[in-house]
């Protein structure tokens, strides 16, 4: 049985995240002509496949723990020498690492022109022998003609192959499941997905495996033999990200048909794997940043540190393990936020609003942000809200009888708060915000959709607010009104909460990704101001001013009550 994570043709090999078994023997059978396996395949971002349990794995001897090159936060397992001493790693021997954004590891039988699917991720589970365990990825599908791209986007919003594994036994005695790739692929490419007919290849001369991860729960590494054989060696939980390198004579049999060493079946392998198992029920989260030849000094070169999920929102669970740049300190990283201070050498807030200032609107045409970049059907910079997947949250208007068509009386709005004011509900842990086009819609007959403008020449924004709770600005590509669900993929910055008028002026270096990827202000469609919460939660807002990026150091304080406490009545 296979699954794979997204569909891929043979020409897009790429492109895709495959999960396949080999360990099954009524799956994967010995090499020989015209031997094959029937197998499922299905478009789950859940896992699939191993074939038989294993024993439980021997204890190891300590093997090399190379510390990664963090400005920020030490790695986990390393000794207390300093960086200088350190020696340099042989970056030669490095295989493959997330943030290149390769699907494949380059095992050096990848061979692109025949696609024979060597050295490709995937996923696998016990769920052929009677298990329940599965593989769990932070959702970050996003619909790109022709074609799903999961795993391009899973590398490069979370710097690895990160997600959670779920152990249960079922009729088990061991739970099993974790992620690997082939060392040579398949006989038969172009029937990958109803025929399975496995290559092998002699990787002896890698002298064992290099693997970069953090986890929060003990994995192990292992070398595939055939398709019931496995060595593995054990890698030690690490709430950092470490560089572990095993050699062949630190790898031990882990199933009873392993009867020779580890070096010696390298000669003939199939597989290089990394799994979490358990005799419990149990979940753990792990994050896989490269793959490198045996080599004691170290082999891939990864600048980061684990940054950890505490609360649940964008696709990612609690615990998932995000790669994260060291040179930067996180979503907002070196925006500059000003208190408003009421003396001194200070600047107002309207200086720093060149776009839109709510309290100097005074007719209807001042209610919408000034872009200067519409595309001729005068339809920018009007203010919306976007609520939660499925309703789950929404904005609510300081106006009871126009909620539900806010766009009519919204300057009602702007008039009474001084800026776009408002209540964030929450009836489920979800998002919700409020934004505007900068280039306005584009029409297709009785639809609307938000179209591109270049944005770069404003070096940034300056945002002047209050709000009860955290908020994200977010530079949106999306002409799909589809930003809801893609909002983890999106770069932003973070305005902290503040009950006081504050001033964030970020540049557009400022605006990342989870994974510290930069935005890219020549292609935005809109710009969103979005906020979490809890199931039941609601916190005020108010949006006072939208300008160009300014490198102002003090901004003057307004001193109006930022949040409305009034209710309009109906006829009022």
């Amino acid at each position: 049985m296979y699954r794979k994570i997204l569909g891929v043709a043979a020409s897009a090999l790429l492109l895709g995240v495959v999960a396949c078994t080999d360990d099954n023997p009524a799956d994967a059978n010995a090499v020989l002509p015209g031997s094959s396996g029937s197998h499922e395949s299905s478009s789950s971002l859940e896992g699939t496949v191993p074939g038989s349990s294993s024993e439980g794995a021997e204890n190891v001897s300590s093997s090399s723990a190379v510390g990664m090159s963090s400005s920020s936060v030490g790695a986990a397992g390393v000794s207390s020498s300093s960086k200088a001493e350190k020696p340099k790693k042989n970056t030669a021997a490095c295989l493959w690492r997330g943030v290149d954004k390769k699907t494949y590891v380059n095992t050096e039988f990848v061979d692109v022109d025949i696609g024979n699917y060597a050295g490709l991720w995937y996923n696998f589970d016990d769920d052929p022998d009677g298990g329940m365990s599965r593989v769990v990825f932070p959702e970050v599908c996003v619909f790109e003609t022709p074609e799903y791209e999961c795993m391009e986007n899973l590398l490069e919003y979370y710097g690895g192959y990160s997600g959670a594994i779920v152990l249960k036994k079922g009729i088990l005695n061991e739970a099993l499941a974790g992620v690997g790739f082939n060392i040579a692929g398949v006989e038969n490419p172009d029937e990958y997905y109803t025929k399975h007919i496995q290559r092998y290849g002699d990787i002896s001369g890698w002298g064992g495996v290099c693997v970069t991860y953090a986890a929060d729960r003990e994995m192990f590494l292992r070398l595939g033999a055939d398709s019931v054989t496995f060595y593995e060696a054990k890698l030690d939980k690490s709430t950092e990200f470490v560089e572990k390198c095993v050699p062949w004579s630190e790898f031990v049999g882990a199933t009873a048909t392993a009867t020779s060493t580890a070096a010696e079946a390298a000669k003939h392998a199939h597989s290089i794997r990394i799994v979490m198992k358990s005799v419990e029920e149990t979940r753990g989260h792990f994050n896989i940043a490269a793959i490198g030849k045996f080599d004691a000094k170290g082999a891939c070169e990864v600048d980061g540190f684990a940054y950890v999920v505490t609360k649940s929102s964008n696709g990612a669970e609690v615990g998932t393990i995000i790669l994260r740049s060291s040179s930067s300190s996180g979503v907002g990283g070196s925006s500059s936020s000003f208190t408003p201070s009421s003396s001194g050498d200070c600047v107002s807030p309207e200086s720093v609003s060149n776009l839109w200032y709510g309290p100097k609107a005074i007719d209807i045409y001042d209610y919408h942000v000034e872009t200067g970049l519409d595309n001729g059907t005068g339809t920018s910079g009007y203010w919306f809200s976007f609520d939660g997947e499925n309703g789950k949250a929404n904005v609510e208007w300081p106006l009871q009888q126009w909620q539900y068509v806010y766009e009519d009386g919204l300057y009602r709005v702007v008039e009474e708060c001084k800026g776009i004011c408002g209540t964030f509900k929450f009836i489920d842990e979800s998002v919700t915000g409020i934004g505007f086009n900068v280039a306005g819609v584009v029409f297709h007959g009785n639809d609307e959709v938000p179209d591109i403008a270049d944005i770069s020449a404003w070096g940034g924004l300056c945002v002047t607010y209050a709000a009860e709770t955290n908020m994200d600005v977010v530079l949106s590509n999306d002409t799909t009104y589809t930003y809801v669900e893609k909002m983890a993929l999106l770069p932003k910055v973070s305005l902290p909460k503040s009950t006081e008028v504050k001033t964030v002026c970020s540049k557009w270096s400022d605006f990342v990704t989870y994974a510290e990827t930069p935005s890219d202000p020549t292609h935005v469609a809109s710009i969103l101001f979005a906020a979490y919460g809890d199931a039941g939660s609601a916190s005020k807002f108010n949006v006072i001013g939208v300008g160009k990026y300014a490198d102002a150091k003090n901004v003057c304080k307004q001193g109006a009550e930022p949040f409305v406490s009034r209710q309009f009545l109906p006829n009022d």
